[in-house]
């Protein structure tokens, strides 16, 4: 049972290490946050920071979702890392805003580092969350129209067999010269 177990954590380690490795996840990921933080940042001029990083992130999930173009899991996957790294980035375009004078200090005592610590964790949470729940509906609504093939290609006569090939997202197996994924939709290369 434990060889079993060690087994199957294996196959999933060495699947999230190809997953992680993909270019296309990355530039998801990067897409995800540039478009969240910059959406948050220009909504936070006109209202509250967790509303408008919340909203940020959720947009920024849904557009990491559509890049990246792959499963439902892993489209979420992909919105909740991109929220959470957009957090530096919209504070970094909020200081800017600050600097050049397109928003303003707010007037008032500075509250305690306790208060200001429980805001970022909150913050956090409910990025991770939004960025997630954008992953997964990008994801989802980004492969509705994808109808995996059923039927394997049937080769001419005198052909020889059927080169078999692994997808470079999923690892499914692709027939003959698939250039989509019929699983997760993926462009194969060449």
């Amino acid at each position: 049972m434990v060889q079993f177990l060690y087994s199957k954590a294996r196959i999933l380690g060495i699947r999230v290490a190809m997953f992680a490795k993909s270019k296309d996840f990355w530039a998801a990921t990067f897409s995800g946050l540039v478009v969240g933080g910059v959406l948050a940042a220009v909504l936070g001029i006109f209202v509250d920071p967790p509303i408008s990083t919340a909203t940020g992130a959720l947009i920024g999930g849904v557009i990491a979702a559509y890049v990246l173009h792959g499963k439902v899991n892993q489209a979420a996957a992909t919105g909740a890392l991109a929220s959470i790294v957009a957090i530096p980035f919209f504070l970094g375009v909020l200081e800017i805003f600050l600097v050049f004078g397109v928003v303003s200090n707010p007037a008032g005592p500075t509250p305690p580092l306790s208060q200001l610590q429980e805001a970022v964790v909150f913050i956090l949470l409910t990025n991770v969350v939004a960025g997630a729940f954008g992953g997964a509906i990008g994801g989802a609504s980004h492969h509705r129209g994808a109808v995996p093939s059923t039927s394997q290609p049937i080769p001419p006569p005198g052909a020889g067999p059927v080169q078999v090939r692994y997808c470079v997202q999923c690892g499914a197996q692709l027939h003959g010269g698939e250039l989509i994924c019929p699983h997760c939709s993926a462009r194969q290369p060449q």
